[in-house]
């Protein structure tokens, strides 16, 4: 390579770098600003930007005030805010509830639990959780004045019914989109009433989903429908299942659903742990990467990868010392992606599918063909004789 051509590569390389570096900071002291408690409605908002004060009217569907000035908008919000405060917990689910219960519980805030940046701004974006640094500890806190209603409800019947039917709803739709890749929004929405035995107001169900995936970025939709978040081409995953119409999706019970829609869920079954302690065993990994790889294994499977494409991936991160090494790794390879349930195979595994073809031809072949005479009653139940009827 040129040699022009690779210090300007580098500088590019560390523009970039430092862009990053850049914004990471600036995000940190947005985040973690130092804050003061007990936290008042009005110090919380005045500490934010305008853009910021206007992310949270728009969170909360407050019309007509895009034009005023900070001043002015911070005071509105301080006055909404507590009245739109029962609304969004009914959105909430019982992740959220309970973090927002503990905080008033507590008194007002808690050290702040491990959050992604986009719960961060979804948290932010509410106008009645605020995060920063006190005494030199992350928190995540609630303004003095909220406290109480916070507390009460608590015991809100109704609420209470609405966060757990949410939750299931999260969980049951993420759950699905993990093991089918791709469902259009009627679809998805008549699994989870199936799953759940109760029918479901279409409207109530994408605000619950929506507000769910604003705090965390689980599932993609567009027009293709709902995707689970690492789907790159849902068009695929539907060409795939459209190419299979008389294949019905696998049957999972609601609690392998309910498990699969739990945040960073893997399926590791007996093919994947099987993998894993072969690579342990046999390279110089520890198990928290050989984990990692193999569920890149199970996501290149995922969206249709051969097992050589799958093997060279290992092979950046392996040495392979002899023939025997990569025979025996190929072996672990194809055992596990023929018990991965795959997008493409409406969540069945290889394995499973091949199980029931086996099953049909030996059933096909084992079948004794009854010779029906024309003067006897036709097979179909009619009655009627069979000259008269099927045998016409």
């Amino acid at each position: 390579m040129d040699k022009n051509v690779e210090d300007q590569m580098k500088q590019t390389l560390d523009g970039l770098k430092d862009d990053r570096r850049k914004f990471e900071e600036e995000q940190f002291n947005k985040f973690w600003a130092e804050i003061s408690v007990p936290l008042t409605l009005q110090n919380g908002l005045n500490k934010y930007t305008k853009n910021e004060l206007g992310e949270i009217r728009k969170h909360l569907g407050i019309k007509n005030a895009s034009n005023l000035k900070k001043a002015d908008l911070a005071a509105l919000l301080q006055e909404r805010i507590p009245e739109h405060l029962e609304n969004i917990c009914f959105l909430f689910d019982t992740e959220r509830f309970k973090m927002l219960t503990k905080i008033a519980d507590k008194g007002g805030y808690i050290s702040a639990p491990n959050l992604k940046d986009e719960q961060i701004d979804y948290l932010r974006a509410t106008g009645f959780l605020y995060t920063g640094t006190y005494n030199g500890e992350k928190i995540v806190a609630v303004p003095d004045e909220l406290i109480e209603t916070i507390r009460t409800l608590k015991n809100y019947l109704n609420l209470r019914a609405s966060i757990s039917r949410n939750t299931d709803w999260i969980k049951l739709s993420q759950g699905l989109l993990y093991y089918y890749g791709t469902l259009t929004a009627t679809q998805l929405v008549e699994m989870v009433e199936e799953y759940t035995k109760e029918p479901i107001e279409f409207g109530a169900y994408l605000d619950v989903i929506s507000e769910a995936n604003a705090y965390r970025h689980e599932i993609y939709i567009n027009e293709d429908g709902f995707s689970t978040g690492r789907i790159l081409d849902p068009k695929r995953v539907k060409q795939e299942h459209q190419a299979r119409s008389g294949l019905d999706y696998y049957p999972f019970t609601k609690q392998q659903l309910l498990a699969a829609g739990e945040p960073e869920f893997v399926d590791r079954n007996k093919s994947y742990l099987n993998l894993v302690n072969f690579l342990v065993k046999n390279f110089e990994v520890d198990r928290s990467e050989a984990d990692e790889m193999v569920e890149e294994c199970v996501y290149a499977t995922r969206i249709g990868d051969s097992p050589n494409n799958i093997l060279t991936f290992l092979s950046y991160s392996l040495e392979f010392d002899n023939g025997d090494a990569v025979r025996a790794l190929m072996d672990k390879v194809v055992d596990l992606m023929n018990n991965t349930r795959e997008w493409f195979l409406k969540g069945y595994t290889s394995n499973e599918l091949s199980k029931q073809e086996k099953k049909k031809e030996a059933n096909h072949n084992g079948k004794t063909v009854v010779k029906v005479g024309r003067n006897d009653p036709c097979p179909c139940g009619s009655g009627k004789k069979y000259k008269k009827c099927c045998g016409r």
